[in-house]
Order: C-alpha cells, then structure tokens, then sequence
C-alpha cells in the first residue's frame, strides 16, 4: 500500500490503531483529552518564571524542592519525604509518586514485594499454600504493582535532567489523563531529583549567582565535597553518605528499573539508551540484563516515534562488567536503565558546532538521526522527559511480568546459581582484623546472608579454624559476593565479532575487595559441611588493653594494619609521644615486624588515649615492662600535613575523604601557602594529577571568585616544594603526580611504562608486587601482595634512591583483570624514596589510593607522611632518652 501526503491527524489516527498515538501538545501518548487534577497549582513556568529549558535559566535545587513540597501537600497522589542529610548536611529528598489507594497501602505494597524478591518465604509460602511455586508467586504478584526509580543529576553539572523531573512530576500530579492514571495505577513512582543535592546546590546556585558578571559560569572545584564526578563509582565500597543512602532506599523500595538520568559531551548522541555494550560479567543475572535492553529499546521506538532525532544505543557504556558502575541494585534483580542525553555549552546555552552535529548514516543503532548543528537545553528538558514517561508507560502496561522476572525469578535463579564456587571462606586469624572488619561490614550493609564458623573445619583440604566467615553464592546476593571476590579474568568474547579487536572497559577490569584491603579469602568450589551461626551484625571484636606495665614500659602495636594510621592520628592528637620500631623486636615471645608502634606507657595521657583509639579498629595491643632496645623514628608532635590536590581534582577529594576518616591532621594547599611551605607543613602529598602545569598555572583567578583564589598558579611552585624537602620536610607524590616530583627535584629515575596501548595496556588491574619490608615506607605490608595499576607510571633508579617496591622480575604480573604487555613492567620499581638534601622524597608511580579502594595500600602512605617528618634515633638514642626521662 502506498500512502501520500497524509495529513498530520491522519497520521495520528493511523499511529492510534497501532498504540502509538502521541498527542503534540504533549509529546507522550495519550488517548483521552487531559484535565487538570490540581486546578490551583502554578505550572512550572508560572512558579519559577521561566519554563523549564528556557535559554540560560536554571531553577536552584531549593525552589525545587520547595515546589515538589507545595505539589505533594495538595496531592493525595504525591508524598514528599526528607530521607537523609547529606555529606553537606543538607536534605536530601524524594517523591513517591501513586494513586491514592496505593501510597494508602505502600506498606503492604513494600512488603509484599520483598516477600516476592525473598526466595525462602516464597518456597515456605508456596508449599503451605499447597501450590507450585510459579503459580503461587503470580499470585502475590497479583496484588501488588512495582516500584519504578527515577534518579537526576548525580553528576551536578548534568543539570538539565533534574529541570526536566520538574515537568515530569507536574505533569504526573496534574494531567487528569489514561496516560498519566495508567502510570499512577499501575505502579509506584520512586523520584529522586538529585542523587548529589550539595552539588545541585554548589553548581546552579553558583551559576546564578555568576550571571551578569565576567566569570566563567560552571562551577570549577569538586561538586561533590569529596569525589566530585566519582560520586557514581562507589556502589561497591559505599564509602560516600549519599551512596549509602542509595542503598538503603533500594533495599526498602526493590524497583523493578531504576532509571538513571545523565548527560554527556557536547559531541555525544542526542541521546543514548540501552542496549549496552560488551563486555557481560557472569554474575549479572540474564533476566536483569535483558530487561534492561528490552527497555532501551521501547524507549528508542517511542523517541523516534515522536519524531526526536539522534537516538542511539548500544557501541558506547559497556557498565555491566564491575560492580562499581553496574550498581548494587543491579544484583537485587532491578534493570539499570541509563539514558546519557548530549550537553550545552556552559550548561545552559546553545551549542552550535560547525555542521551537522555528530552526522552519521541512519543504521540500525542510529534509526533516525540527528540533522542540526544547534543543541539546546530545551531539548535536553524535551528529551529526558519523553524518555522518562516512555519508561514508566512500558513498566506500566505489563507491571505483573516486571514483578515476577525482576523480583521473583532473578532472586530464585540466585539461590540455584551455580555459575561462581560454592562459597567463600574468610579465614580467622588474619594479620590485619581491621581489614576485615572493614570489608565485612560492606556485605553486612549490602544485606548479605554471611555466616561464621562456630568450630574449626576442612574444606577442600584446608584447614579453617573457628570464627572464619562463611559467604554461600548460592543466596539471593551470591552473585555480588561473586562479582566482588572473584579473581577477574576479562573476556576474550568482548568483541562485536571473532576477528574485531577487544572492547577495552568503561571502567576498570576489576573489584576484588579482598585484593583491594590486603585480606586473604579462598574460593572453595566444592560443599562441605560445618557448623555455623548465622551474623546478624558485623561487629569489631573487643580488644582488651593490657595490665599497665610500669613507667618504664611500653605499649606495642603492630604495623599489620592500614588501621594503624587511625592510631597514630588519635595519638597524636591526644599529644602522646610515640614511636616506630626501626628493626623487629620480641616482646613476652611476640615477634613483631619493623615498624611496630611503641608507646611510652610513663606518657602522661598514653593509657586513656590508646584505650581510646583502638575501639574503632580492635587491633590488639601488647604491654612490655621495658622499652624495647631498638633504634626507633619518634613520630613529630602532630604532623602537619598538606595537601596539593588542585581544583577539581578527584583523587585529591578521595585522600580528604581518607584522611577525614582517619582524623588527619591536614589542610590543603593553597596558593598563598609557598611562600612559607616549612612553616606550615611538616609532611606535604601531592594527589595524582598533580602535573607541573596545574603547580604553576593553576585556575585563571580572574575568571572565579575571590573564594577560588587558593587554586590559582604559582609559578615557582615546583622550586618551593624542591627547597621544602632540602630544609627537612617530607614529600609523598602519589600516582602520576610522581613524574611531576622527579622533574621538580632532579630525581634519578627513569620511566619505563610503554607508550603505545597496542602493545601495553593495563586499564584499571591488580598486579603483582613485592616488597622490601625493612624500608620504613614499606613497614607493616607484607613481602608480596598486588597493588593497583592504570597504565601509570613504573621507574628504572638511574641513581641513588631505594626501591621500596617492585614488579616481579619475571612472568605475567597480573592478578585480576585485564594487562596486556604487563611483562614489559619486569623489575620495575612502583615506589621509591630518595634523600634530598635534609629532607626525603617518596614516588609512587601507581595510584596507590585509587578511590580509596587499595586500602592495603594506605599503610604505605602513613609510613611516608609520619615516618618521613620524624626523627631518626639509635637504639643507644633510645636507651639514653629513657633513661634520662626517668623511666
């Protein structure tokens, strides 16, 4: 048959008759008139003066969420809750959005969904019900509705997607339509208007307090206080409030889809939505996965259908390989749905390129392309909008199926998974309990069943004594147990054919927690048996502190433990003298390695202090009626830290981040501060990314604020830091920040990393390393364990220097993830330290602190930070100073 010239409402018509009518005033289907459910209610544009999209406005967080708090004390459709504060300690709010009979009953309706997302109860239920499971899983199904989540604006500069909710909840709460009814009755609508609101605050609020004047208008520092743009990496390690917040309410809510609403480059798509690209992990469950890509593509069809060009899938975010982006939720059985919608310039402003913009032929991932060479917020607003009713309506129109694939079967199919080891076993006893403590306490927050080892038992012929940690794959959160604890192997299938090159990740290549917090877990394949106690919480063990041994005594520590830091730091502040153990020593038949803290149990306040800084890491602690002889570093007397992290720089946020947790005693660096660095500063890190070029030329103070001022260049900043550590102080340069402290202080080193990725690529693995553990930067680790590598820099020692640590000298030196070319690394050295002039310098070419993840790796920067600002003393030293102190 052949169609012409059909007009616009036959075309209408005709699109009806297939379920695809779309109302223009509107831009989303619809079948009935709309009517207006809240006649007194102000539209958006009428509230904030100006609609949503309009040229160079942007709403503030606050007005917004001032007006979601006004729609939902009119609506019986809406509930506005405050449910956490932020890291800034401001609200962070959401919207559940429903008919009034289901947010009536969300309890039951909660409830009910966790019921059906519970394998157990559905087994027990199903058998007392005297009913095959599948039929009787329909039926509880059957009176309830699904939870659909809707997220903007984690990344705070990708502003137009919270704008765009500002429509979207007006017109859920609003519009008297079958659409919108259909929506509001068929499920719950979870909204979350920004997953980052301090950033919200931070970035639009700057850019309307800029209008009008010569500044640049897009915010220029960490729009989150701490991890910036990296404020989504973290659905592993959960280190970030707003992170855990996440987690908790998709625990309490189960979503079938969480839609995740982005923006990306001005070059990128219109708009990307699923399917994803390669590569797949196997613990990612096939019902999750292919929903999610069902879903891209029902939102693909109706985008295009009304007529918005520049809809792409696939070829771009393969996500679902690391927990760290694919997200916690993705293992509770909801379907990540990712749209990435193109940006503005300068946020809210046209961008105009020189033609076309991203011109491509039309193919089957590009059905109808973009034609324009102008991009604009109001499209952006337009866009995100269409997208997120398209999801709600196709999660709307069949809310049973997305119940029992999402929540019934993905959580059935894990408790019969069998595609990991049968469990994974965390030995007792290990040389670091805070380690472990630590990342237990991340399954215990992630809901995992863990279990503990009530007797000593044999798996696979070794032996485990009582205490261990028992983690089952074969649970409804076994996958994520298996994601973060498997050795990672890339895969060779990430490939879009048999001949085509291999899809490098969008991420990084592995998250094995173990490897990341210097704890030993065994994969055992294989059942066995043994008697358990089910963990309810994971808690600290409780340390007991040793009989006081006299004034001539001393408390001793081993340095085993990156949780050391966190002693030190309370000891120091609490003005208690302490020292480090330059060789090994034995006390009451304990033997303990280089590096051991000792504590003067004479110190006035030691005692109380020491009682004190243990209850949160319980590592043990030892008394001895003499202090050992042994040479010895006396730490200074509370360190003073700097930190040269730059604007905007994320690995400097994520060492605030650490650092704060430990309660260093740190202040960044700021422009005026080289003037008089050793005046201020005892022991100074440089965060990776600290290029010479950011030293020196920093932010261009006449485009900020006064308030940016400290970020801006200082020219000579590479000689001060030179003259700081040949006055005495100490310098720690982390990850490629060390190519900028040996071409600032003429350090013999050379680096060695191949440049040409084709035949040298390491993108985010865990290599092997070895350690000279009598080295004070490498006190406390252990003579091997892997450590982090992202194709950075690795050394040849061209002169005099130590080498602290190293690359095997032969062999593959990988040990989860993906290296290519890694043997070129051979003897390499990762860290050295070097005197310069009366001060010492420490380089560590990896990014030994990456997102705070290699936590092993932290004892290393406590040794270099303490150590280095301390003062060397020989064991007769020692002896002569205790004995002059009367002790």
């Amino acid at each position: 048959m052949q169609i012409r010239h059909k007009s616009a409402t036959a075309l209408l018509a005709s699109l009806a008759l297939l379920g695809l009518a779309i109302s223009p005033a509107t831009g989303y289907r619809g079948d009935a008139p709309p009517g207006s459910k809240l006649p007194d209610l102000p539209a958006p544009a009428e509230y904030f003066g100006f609609e949503m999209g309009d040229e160079g406005k942007l709403a503030s967080f606050a007005d917004i969420s001032d007006y979601f708090e006004t729609i939902a004390a009119q609506s019986p459709e809406v509930d506005y809750e405050v449910v956490d504060r932020t890291t800034d300690n401001n609200e962070y709010p959401i919207l559940r959005m429903s008919s009034e009979e289901n947010l009536n009953r969300l309890d039951e309706i909660l409830a009910t969904n966790e019921r059906l997302s519970d394998p157990e109860a559905m087994v027990a239920e199903a058998a007392a019900a005297g009913m095959e499971e599948e039929d009787y899983a329909r039926e509880v199904a059957a009176g309830t509705v699904p939870v659909y989540y809707i997220e903007a604006s984690i990344h705070a500069t990708e502003v137009g997607n919270t704008q765009a909710l500002v429509d979207v909840v007006h017109r859920l709460a609003t519009e008297d339509s079958d659409a919108m009814n259909k929506i509001l009755d068929k499920m719950v609508v979870l909204i979350v208007p920004s997953a980052n609101p301090d950033g919200q605050q931070m970035v639009v609020d700057y850019f309307n307090e800029t209008a009008g004047t010569e500044y640049n208008r897009v915010y220029p520092d960490l729009y989150h206080s701490y991890v910036g743009h990296d404020n989504n990496r973290d659905w592993f390690m959960f280190t970030q409030k707003e992170s855990r917040t996440r987690v908790m309410l998709e625990q309490k809510y189960r979503p079938v889809v969480q839609h995740y609403m982005h923006q990306a480059g001005t070059n990128s798509p219109r708009i990307w939505t699923p399917p994803y690209d390669e590569p797949l992990s196997t613990a990612v469950d096939p019902i999750a996965i292919s929903s999610s890509n069902a879903l891209g593509q029902f939102t693909q069809r109706d985008l295009v259908a009304e007529g918005l060009k520049g809809v792409k899938s696939d070829d771009a975010y393969g996500i679902l390989w690391n927990a760290d982006v694919a997200g916690y939720g993705t293992f509770l059985g909801t379907s990540t749905f990712l749209t990435e919608i193109a940006s503005v310039r300068d946020l809210a402003y046209p961008y105009t390129g020189d033609g076309v913009l991203e011109p491509v032929d039309k193919t089957m991932r590009s059905p109808l392309p973009y034609d324009s060479d102008t991009w604009t917020l109001k499209q952006i607003v337009q866009y995100a909008t269409s997208a997120a009713f398209s999801g709600m309506n196709t999660v709307a129109s069949d809310p049973q199926s997305w119940l029992l694939n999402n929540l019934y079967r993905v959580n059935m199919n894990s408790v019969d998974w069998e595609g990991g080891p049968y469990a994974y076993v965390v030995p007792s006893g290990q040389r670091d309990p805070y380690a472990v403590y630590d990342m237990m306490r991340i399954f215990d927050f992630g809901e995992v069943e863990i279990e503990q080892a009530t007797a000593a038992f044999t798996a696979e012929g070794r032996e485990f004594a009582a205490g261990s940690y028992i983690l089952r794959t074969q649970q409804p959160l076994g996958r994520w147990v298996d994601q973060l604890l498997r050795i990672d192997e890339y895969p060779d299938n990430a490939r879009k054919c048999a001949d085509c090159p291999l899809i490098m990740p969008y991420s990084e290549t592995t998250d094995n927690i173990a490897l990341f917090m210097g704890v030993d877990v065994a994969a055992v394949q294989e059942p066995f048996e043994t008697a358990t106690r089910q963990v309810r919480e994971i808690r600290q063990d409780r340390v007991q502190m040793p009989r006081p041994p006299g004034n001539n005594g001393a408390y001793i520590l081993s340095a085993e433990s990156y949780g050391l830091g966190r002693i030190i730091d309370d000891l120091q502040d609490a003005g208690v003298d302490t020292y480090r153990a330059a060789g090994p020593i034995t006390v009451n038949g304990q033997e303990f390695a280089p590096g051991a803290l000792m504590v003067p149990a004479g110190e006035r306040g030691a005692r109380g202090a020491l009682t004190r800084a243990i209850r949160e890491t319980s590592l043990p602690v030892y008394a001895t009626a003499q202090m050992p002889e042994t040479g010895a570093i006396k730490l200074a007397d509370n360190t003073r830290i700097g930190l040269v992290r730059g604007a905007n720089n994320m690995p400097g946020g994520w060492l605030m981040w650490m650092m704060d947790q430990f309660g260093t005693n740190y202040e960044v660096v700021e422009a005026e501060d080289y003037a008089d660095l050793a005046g201020q500063f005892d022991s100074i890190v440089l965060a990776p990314g600290i290029s010479t070029d950011r030293l020196t030329t920093g932010l261009d103070t006449t485009k900020y604020p006064e308030e940016f001022a400290w970020a801006a260049g200082v020219p000579d900043a590479p000689q001060k830091l030179a003259e700081f550590a040949e006055q005495g102080g100490s310098v720690l340069a982390l990850g490629s920040s060390s190519l900028t402290a040996a071409s600032a202080m003429s350090l013999p080193v050379e680096n060695i990393t191949p440049a040409d990725r084709a035949a040298f690529n390491v993108p985010g693995a865990l290599l092997a390393q070895n350690y000279d553990t009598a080295q004070p930067t490498a006190w406390g680790m252990p003579a091997s364990w892997p450590t982090w590598f992202n194709n950075d820099a690795a050394f040849r020692l061209t002169g005099e220097g130590t080498s602290v640590s190293q690359y095997p000298a032969e062999g593959n030196p990988l040990v989860s993830g993906y290296a290519l070319g890694a043997e070129a690394l051979n003897g390499a050295t990762n860290i050295a330290s070097f005197d310069v002039g009366e001060g010492d310098v420490t380089i560590a070419g990896g990014h030994i602190t990456f997102r705070t993840w290699p936590r092993a790796s932290w004892t290393v920067v406590t040794n270099a930070i303490y150590n280095g600002a301390g003062t060397e003393l020989t064991a007769e030293e020692m002896a002569g100073l205790f004995a002059k102190a009367g002790r």
